[in-house]
């Protein structure tokens, strides 16, 4: 009887005199389903770099998700994890050798300095997004207006950006740190033989967001208000460097803090050994969860407290970034490259992203996730008050492919490195950095 049944369902399929309903979120478009076509006669497979973080259960999912749409569309995907502090010199290499991925994450300076050259405009693909998830969060929002020049060339999914997480039950008071002078006085206290700054002075994204934060409080400024002239040079910045070596002379920075490593902060806090790092939220994930090097730790999770970065005499910003979703122009299939962006921006994927990951939401229809609450996780709490409330654009400089050129070369690092370690003097130390900054902004 069902093989009769099956037979007859046959002949009327075939016949058009019945139709199935299609799957919405199996519909393809005839642009969609020729490159479908096309990659499988090519016998290739589409390849997306994710951006590495200190998740390694949000890392597996990203891996998934994109496999997951790759079975859906009948292809082959090659989902390829590069760390996000080597993510710059690969796509240099990448686009020397003319073999750039289809589609990658990439921060907003990364973006910035790709430019229309190397990336397609996907704006079509973020106004569909807009209009499906109620717009954006004021920590993306910025990335969609005029007045950013990669307007249009990504998807914001993640709102990153550092929150201070300090040992409470080593600090001697409750109080949050307000001011720098005040998290090296607490750092110094709860650690007394030292160690208990936990920031990195090497060449890494964390060590030049730190310092970028402390130079803005001490009232430095990268480039001018209209952001044509590098003005590095100031009273303002060597008060800042003399903070940092305040600090460094008084044993409050680890002697391992010189290094290249991303995790070496996490990794820090999460065996002990310092009292204070700035982190977006992967610790407090590696705390509850565990991962494949730590295993959970309940206990000091609790005795982990979440404050905003600290401020200077100047000013007290809480910097926030967004990473996007961006596609190659070299790709044979951008169709699928923004099927697939379509796809990862899912409430279903983003809300199992998030869980794990260390990003606030770039759109409001993701705000109703119940992790973003503090008595849930107060880790994401502070990363979706960064999303709501954070300072973006690199303000209050012109956020800019110079100052994004400026940032992704460790500069500001490279600067304190040569005042700390190399003892050239602070002027020469600031005069130098100016030198690079001025030949940079020049170039654009």
């Amino acid at each position: 009887m069902k093989k009769q049944l099956a037979g007859i369902l046959s002949i009327l399929l075939t016949a058009g005199l019945i139709m199935i309903p299609a799957n919405p979120a199996n519909a393809v478009s005839t642009a969609l389903q020729k490159e479908i076509t096309q990659i499988n006669k090519d016998n290739a497979k589409f390849t997306y770099w994710i951006g590495l973080i200190f998740s390694d259960i949000a890392n597996q999912t990203a891996v998934d998700q994109i496999n997951a749409w790759a079975r859906m569309r009948g292809i082959t995907a090659n989902p390829v994890l590069v760390n996000q502090n080597n993510l710059n010199a690969q796509v240099t290499a990448a686009l020397t050798a003319g073999t750039m991925p289809d589609a990658l994450d990439a921060s907003s300076g990364l973006m910035l300095q790709l430019g229309t050259k190397n990336l397609l405009n996907v704006q079509g693909t973020l106004d569909g997004l807009i209009s499906k998830y109620g717009g954006l969060n004021p920590g993306a929002s910025f990335f969609n207006t005029p007045a950013y020049a990669a307007k249009g060339l990504g998807v914001p999914y993640g709102i990153n950006g550092n929150l201070i997480n300090r040992r409470l039950d080593l600090v001697k008071t409750k109080k949050a740190p307000t001011t720098w002078e005040e998290l090296l006085t607490q750092a110094r206290g709860a650690m007394p033989s030292g160690g208990g700054m936990g920031f990195n002075t090497g060449n890494v994204g964390d060590a030049e967001s730190i310092f970028g934060a402390q130079l803005l409080g001490y009232g430095g400024r990268i480039a001018d208000d209209a952001g044509k002239a590098c003005t590095l040079d100031s009273k303002a910045t060597r008060d800042f460097l003399t903070f940092v070596k305040k600090a460094y002379d008084a044993g409050a920075y680890p002697s391992d803090s010189t290094n290249s490593d991303g995790a070496w902060d996490n990794n820090k806090y999460l065996g002990g050994k310092t009292a204070f790092i700035a982190n977006p939220g992967s610790v407090y994930t590696t705390l509850i969860n565990g991962s494949a090097t730590w295993e959970k730790n309940p206990t000091l999770a609790k005795n982990t407290g979440f404050s905003a970065l600290p401020g200077g005499p100047v000013m007290r910003v809480s910097p926030s970034d967004a990473w996007l979703r961006v596609v190659s122009k070299t790709t044979k299939y951008p169709e699928l490259a923004k099927d697939l962006i379509n796809y990862l921006m899912g409430r279903s994927q983003m809300q199992s992203y998030y869980r794990a990951a260390i990003y606030g939401p770039a759109f409001k229809g993701f705000n109703t996730f119940t992790f973003w609450r503090k008595s849930i996780d107060p880790a994401r709490a502070g990363l979706y008050e960064l999303a709501l409330y954070g300072v973006t654009g690199r303000f209050p400089d012109v956020n800019n492919a110079a100052i994004a050129e400026f940032g992704n070369g460790f500069n500001i690092s490279k600067m304190v490195q040569a005042y700390l370690f190399d003892k050239v003097s602070i002027d020469k130390a600031v005069q130098d950095a100016q030198t690079i900054c001025t030949a940079i902004y020049k170039k654009y």
